[in-house]
């Protein structure tokens, strides 16, 4: 990855405006000194929680409490990593980044050989001996255009094919065998063999691995994929979501399907906001890459027994995750790709703005293998919609899915709404303004004087000149860390000093204290105040330990000598 100095950082951080970058992603309207809109990093529907403050160059949500700079906004927005957040925001500001060396990473050979591997399929697939591979995609309405976009490629029938030629290329034979690209028998082999291929990207567009697909009638498995490896692990990969992410913003929603080539013909008809899972149910590393869309999911699995089970264990694992879904299910058709082949882009689309809730979906889930003309079938079946209504927050839902039972099955109101069971959480939502959590008074205090350190460098100084220690470790790494940039660059800013701390250990750590700091008022004189009521909390907490030790010491001169350092302590305390 390139390296950017931290001055050229700092320096894009001060010409670009907070307010207008977030606003191309966040309608903000002013309140006071802040400008706040809707959080694009969780189900932020009715309250606008997403603070910036244009002044400090930060933001913040007060309900998921996710805080940051221009940065690391556009990092989890764009889902990119921090440098290129960088590059995006010196793009938007018109501010020409100049990158220097490039600095390789641990897999970047792993990377390298895989991107090789790709061009060497696609090659392949355009000679003599991937002519049938080519008429197979002809037939399956795979055109040219769509072969280039996806670098779709075709294995060589050879057995070390492109390991020989990787190997001649000086490639570590090991970068080619942890990258999946060859495998180990009596001697080296190629993974694929006779298949035609499709790469998978990461999040970030890196080709991680392969999918390969058979496309003559042989007794073997349809599709094979990259067995795991170091950067390629099938739980954290959703085959086209480096594509299909802007366009899922764009739209409001991410169409999930099961195959490769489902996804590939659902965009080469102009729907790209559409991902393939790789054969596994979704993970909790999807649902954090789906939740960083925050777009609605549909999800559209095979139209069959399994895939039917799928969309119910999938969608659930969505919902819980607080993601807005519905469910798909095609008709006439076992796929999306066989669907398109005998129907109108129209049709479909017409089926995805039709898309059923989940909750609907489950209703008619709990239908299956019920004979509703039989009491005990209907009793069977209520019940079970009474379960999933004792499981859902919705008032409105539960009363409408109520009244509906009621007057489907003939049942008294009451008997259904009986059996609603309302679940206390306990939890008491706090005031605006109030912390969410339980704090000591000493944490408190050292999280308002982290925050005035990070507001103005005559707070620095004078925490150098009347403390200069903080009493918990944490706080004390911290303001020892604001001092060092201080130091070095003879300034303060919140929005530079998140870029400072970004890759060290108390990052998370810095956000807290800035969300929970955000609307803290500064003032000369109550940072006085606060100062000695630290050096009393400090000398307190020196005096505790003290006579922990004084009990354990037997010594006379050192009992007597921790005696006196006691009786100065609250001398000195008395006088100040």
């Amino acid at each position: 990855m390139p390296v950017i100095s931290k001055e050229t950082i700092n320096d894009i951080q001060r010409q670009a405006n907070i307010v207008d970058i977030v606003g191309q992603y966040v309608t903000l309207e002013k309140r006071g000194k802040n400008y706040f809109g809707l959080c694009p990093f969780h189900n932020d529907v009715n309250n606008p929680s997403f603070c910036v403050n244009e002044e400090k160059k930060i933001f913040t949500c007060f309900s998921c409490h996710k805080s940051g700079n221009v940065f690391t906004f556009i990092e989890e927005r764009e889902n990119v990593s921090f440098i290129e957040a960088v590059k995006i925001v010196s793009d938007k500001i018109g501010y020409e980044l100049k990158l220097d060396i490039k600095q390789n990473t641990q897999y970047e050979a792993h990377y390298e050989a895989l991107d090789l591997a790709s061009r060497f399929y696609q090659n392949n697939l355009h000679s003599s001996d991937g002519k049938e591979a080519r008429e197979y995609l002809k037939n399956r309405g795979i055109n040219e255009d769509i072969i280039d976009e996806f670098a779709i490629g075709f294995a060589p029938k050879g057995t070390d094919t492109i390991t020989k030629m990787l190997l001649n290329k000086d490639f570590d034979e090991n970068v080619l065998l942890e990258s999946g690209i060859t495998n180990r028998g009596n001697s080296l082999y190629d993974t694929f063999r006779n298949r035609i291929t499709f790469p998978i990207h990461n999040d970030k567009g890196r080709i991680v691995g392969f999918s390969a697909r058979i496309y003559q009638k042989i007794d073997e498995a349809k599709y094979i994929n990259t067995r795991e490896t170091p950067i390629f692990k099938k739980g954290e990969i959703l085959f086209n979501y480096h594509r299909a992410q802007g366009e899922a913003r764009k739209n409001k929603y991410l169409l999930i399907v099961e195959g490769q080539l489902d996804a590939i013909r659902i965009y080469s008809v102009g729907i790209k906001n559409v991902v393939a899972t790789m054969g596994t149910a979704l993970t909790s590393d999807h649902i954090n890459l789906l939740k960083k869309l925050n777009v609605k999911i549909v999800l559209c699995m095979d139209n069959d027994q399994a895939g039917e089970k799928a969309s119910l264990a999938n969608g659930e694992i969505i919902e819980s995750a607080g993601i807005p879904l519905s469910i798909l299910r095609i008709s006439g058709a076992k796929d999306p790709d066989e669907y398109l082949l005998n129907n109108s882009v129209e049709a479909f689309k017409d089926a995805i703005d039709n898309a059923i809730t989940f909750f609907d979906f489950k209703m008619n889930y709990l239908k299956k293998d019920k004979n509703l003309d039989k009491v005990d079938d209907v009793s069977r079946y209520i019940n079970q919609v009474i379960a999933e209504l004792n499981k859902n927050k919705d008032d409105v839902l539960i009363n409408l899915t109520i009244n509906r039972l009621s007057e489907e099955y003939g049942i008294d109101k009451n008997v259904l709404l009986n059996k609603i069971i309302k679940v206390d959480t306990g939890i008491i939502e706090p005031k605006k303004g109030e912390i969410k959590r339980r704090i000591s008074k000493i944490d408190k205090y050292c999280e308002i004087i982290l925050y005035y350190m990070l507001n103005d460098i005559k707070y620095i100084k004078l925490y150098e000149q009347e403390l200069s220690y903080l009493p918990i470790d944490l706080y004390n790494e911290i303001a020892n860390d604001i001092l060092a940039f201080y130091i070095k660059y003879n300034y303060i800013s919140i929005a530079d000093f998140i870029t400072y701390e970004i890759e060290g250990e108390r990052y998370d750590d810095v956000l807290k204290v800035i969300d929970h700091m955000i609307d803290q008022e500064l003032s000369d004189e109550e940072y006085i105040v606060l100062m000695g009521k630290m050096k009393s909390l400090i000398d307190e907490k020196k005096i505790e330990e003290l006579k922990m030790k004084l009990k354990t010491v037997s010594d006379i001169n050192e009992k007597l000598k921790i005696t006196n350092e006691i009786a100065r302590i609250k001398k000195k305390d008395v006088l100040e």
